[in-house]
């Protein structure tokens, strides 16, 4: 009696190289997207730099140059542009990371189940006397996916926290931004006069 079933072999090579190649796909497009963000906020900060030439080319009097000097105090859209493409990248980060960890789930599921299989069988199988050690191999194959599901748990509210946290961090900056802009433009438009 042969356990080795080159057909099943097959399968789940061919699974395997399904999976690395869905893998590969999630990562191409997240560097795309990725790619596509830097882009955008480059051409965005491009723009902005001509426009404040533009209007530094304008003025035509001292208190045109400090209201013009205190506009530039104002970081609001600046910082507001940096907070939403700094949300968009993690975004596509968390989102990258839950897909790939679907993806692997899915795939060690598959195996365990055949690995369960594969033990069922060699069990049904196994000479007299060696119940014991076909119980012991079954309780690791048992302790080794409870150890799996605790790590996936235990990763997934990492990734949760770090979420939060970065959302926190990014309302808190975004508050004192609002809080500090009108006392800059205050003191510049003040120092001017």
């Amino acid at each position: 009696m042969s356990f080795f079933n080159p057909e099943k072999l097959q399968t789940v090579q061919k699974a395997n190289l399904d999976l690395l190649q869905q893998i590969s796909g999630k990562v191409f497009a997240s560097v795309e997207q990725l790619s596509q963000l830097q882009f955008k906020a480059l051409r965005e900060s491009t723009e902005e730099q001509f426009e404040g030439v533009r209007k530094l080319l304008a003025v035509r009097d001292p208190q045109g140059f400090a209201d013009l000097q205190a506009s530039f105090s104002q970081p609001n859209a600046q910082t507001e542009r940096l907070a939403e493409f700094n949300r968009q990248v993690q975004a596509l980060i968390v989102g990258t990371h839950s897909d790939i960890a679907q993806l692997t789930s899915n795939q060690v599921e598959a195996g365990t189940a055949q690995v369960q299989e594969f033990v069922e069988e060699i069990s049904k199988n196994a000479p007299a006397g060696s119940e014991p050690v076909v119980a012991a191999f079954k309780s690791g194959l048992a302790n080794a996916g409870t150890v799996f599901e605790s790590a996936q748990k235990t990763a997934k509210q990492a990734t949760e926290a770090a979420q939060g946290n970065f959302d926190s961090a990014s309302a808190a900056a975004a508050d004192a931004v609002a809080k500090a802009a009108p006392q800059a433009s205050n003191k510049a438009t003040n120092g001017n006069k």
